[in-house]
């Protein structure tokens, strides 16, 4: 058996370790698995991993996630790359818009532009139900801009009328499968 070259596209599944966070004034080891088996990118995290399967702070998808100590092999600009690998390429195969829709950034027009797309609620007069601040959450039916089944101007596919995949650029799977490895199992493991 051969060993997987650094810079293929082969699966892998790799445990890091960035350093330690504070979780209510509490010291807590962060880990972060990344696992890719060749279509799929999942990266998922946990703020002070216990052994009953608990954790002192957050679990699952850790956007705003920040380190006061940092592991060894680990600091701010190491951190904030991975950070933003995270964000643009988790679930790679969950996609709701196809490569135009995504270039034109559906995903982040606003209903109401004085409010940010996190916000969460009913944006406009007559809004049946709550959603996202994101035009891409409603249809034409309930706002005029609603981008939700509406289709693309280039290639007609209709906004999250399914799941896309888009593929992981090489670049980043090299750098994710480069990232320091963990050294210590977290409790979770």
């Amino acid at each position: 058996m051969s060993a997987v070259p650094k810079d293929s596209g082969e699966p892998f599944e790799l445990v890091v370790w960035p350093g330690v966070t504070r979780v209510y004034g509490r010291p807590a080891e962060v880990f972060c698995k990344i696992k890719w088996d060749g279509v799929r990118l999942s990266i998922t995290g946990v703020e002070g991993p216990l052994r009953n399967g608990n954790a002192i702070g957050g679990c699952g998808q850790l956007s705003d996630l920040t380190i006061d100590e940092y592991a060894q092999g680990w600091g701010a600009d190491l951190l904030a790359r991975f950070l933003a690998a995270w964000r643009a390429w988790h679930l790679n195969d969950m996609r709701p818009g196809c490569e135009h829709q995504r270039a034109q950034k559906w995903d982040e027009r606003p209903i109401d532009p004085s409010k940010p797309t996190c916000s969460y609620g009913k944006h406009f007069a007559g809004q049946r139900s709550d959603s996202w601040n994101m035009l891409a959450w409603v249809n034409r039916e309930e706002h005029p801009d609603g981008l939700l089944s509406y289709p693309c101007p280039v290639c007609g596919y209709k906004y999250g009328s399914s799941w896309l995949r888009e593929e992981v650029p090489s670049d980043v799977l090299d750098f994710l499968r480069n990232l320091p490895p963990a050294g210590r199992t977290p409790a979770w493991v």
